[in-house]
């Protein structure tokens, strides 16, 4: 008869050492899955951080301005809102009962060049396009649009007198409105100037930096003149306003 086979027989030893290796490596793999957890948690939370802040940053900038617009906004925001809304439509279609402009020719004229800037302004392309403005506050818009965003907005109040039966704002009006909505300036200068019959009068010059934007208001306070509020973003204020003054500030460069 053929000798059976005698099992090997394992040492307890051998089997402690085969758990604890096993053991050391699924410990391992765990706590590597573990970190790579932890690292993509922490990307993911940068990113919305990040998104949040430069959310924070537009919303802080989207400072309100006439004409149901907001600093900041996008070209294609601006043009779907208000006037500029219904002068898309009224060019698109033909109907213009609700703009107020004299003749077909003018209309033609006006809704090409309407067309143009509006072109410009969701293309990217630094533009700058005169609104509506408000007949009744004697008040002149101009809105300059850059990389898709409405980056500065220049508001011109005529100042009020007799003869336009006192319509318009005057400088004490608009500063103290401005005032009460983002606190006391953080710049006032004056200046004294003359009208055209030596009559002294006083000029003023208001400066608003807030975090994301800047607001001035300037004033020509003799007979005729105006007053000028003007909101930037803030890129757009110290790469054209402030940097200016910096190289104003040295003649030697």
């Amino acid at each position: 008869m053929m000798a059976q086979g005698v099992p090997h027989e394992i040492s307890p030893k051998r089997v402690r050492i085969h758990s604890g290796t096993m053991m050391r490596k699924t410990m391992r793999t765990g706590i590597i899955q573990l970190l790579a957890l932890a690292v993509l948690l922490l990307a993911a939370d940068v990113l919305v951080h990040g998104q949040q802040i430069q959310d924070q940053q537009i919303k802080d900038q989207q400072i309100p301005v006439k004409g149901g617009h907001q600093l900041g906004e996008t070209g294609e925001q601006f043009f779907a809102e208000g006037y500029e809304k219904e002068m898309l439509s009224a060019c698109a279609t033909g109907d213009f009962k609700s703009v107020n402009k004299s003749s077909t020719h003018q209309l033609k004229e006006y809704c090409a060049a309407f067309a143009e800037v509006h072109q410009q302004a969701i293309s990217g392309k630094r533009t700058e396009y005169k609104g509506s403005g408000d007949v009744s506050e004697l008040r002149t818009d101009t809105f300059t649009f850059d990389k898709d965003r409405l980056v500065k907005a220049e508001l011109l109040y005529s100042v009020p007198t007799a003869e336009v039966n006192y319509r318009g704002q005057s400088f004490e009006e608009i500063f103290t409105g401005v005032k009460q909505a983002y606190g006391p300036p953080v710049s006032e200068t004056t200046k004294p100037v003359q009208d055209a019959y030596g009559v002294p009068y006083i000029a003023h010059r208001e400066l608003w930096l807030l975090p994301h934007a800047a607001i001035l208001i300037t004033d020509k306070p003799v007979p005729g003149g105006s007053t000028t509020v003007v909101a930037f973003t803030r890129e757009e204020y110290d790469r054209t306003v402030a940097g200016d003054a910096a190289k104003a500030a040295n003649p030697l460069q």
